[in-house]
């Protein structure tokens, strides 16, 4: 009989334990799992941002090379405010977004400010050619932008990897 009783407890016991053992997993797995899809979902809210900032600088920098063909075949003013105009039109915004929110954009906005700096500056010299006394030397001087804002897009793409590797 003690031996009945000592073989019913010692059973019982590791049957509680394993129970225990089950709900304590099972607990412990649902929080590690609800941490990853966390990360998984900030992770893939990054990509989109970059990838809508990198098709916005590379989408910017073909309009502006094109434009220059544009204002090398005819120059003539009313070609230049066309070209002005298209510009106005087609040129790709950046986007706002909540994303800020998860990592830090401070280098890539910097950058970023400095690339529609250099945008207004194009603005200005494309101005400038309705006036074709200098007209060479204002497009040198776009051509001259549009390799500064090559440069600047590919610093701020170095700063998106750089970002997404921190994770």
């Amino acid at each position: 009989m003690v031996e009945l009783s000592s073989a019913l407890t010692t059973t019982m016991i590791g049957m509680l334990g394993v129970v225990t053992g089950a709900i304590i997993s099972n607990y412990v797995n649902q929080k590690i799992a609800a941490k990853s899809v966390r990360r998984d979902i900030v992770f893939k809210k990054k990509i989109e941002y970059f990838e809508k900032i990198v098709e916005c600088l590379n989408f910017n920098t073909k309009l502006y090379e094109s434009s220059i063909k544009q204002a090398v075949k005819n120059s003539g003013i009313s070609q230049i405010t066309k070209i002005i105009a298209n510009l106005k039109k087609n040129r790709k915004k950046f986007i706002v977004t909540a994303i800020p929110l998860y990592l830090d954009i401070s280098p890539i906005s910097k950058r970023i400010r400095y690339f529609v700096s250099i945008e207004k500056r194009i603005f200005h010299s494309f101005e400038m050619m309705k006036n074709p006394e200098e007209e060479e030397q204002i497009i040198e001087n776009i051509r001259h932008a549009v390799k500064l804002l090559d440069s600047i897009g590919e610093k701020i793409i170095l700063e998106m990897r750089k970002e997404l590797n921190r994770d």
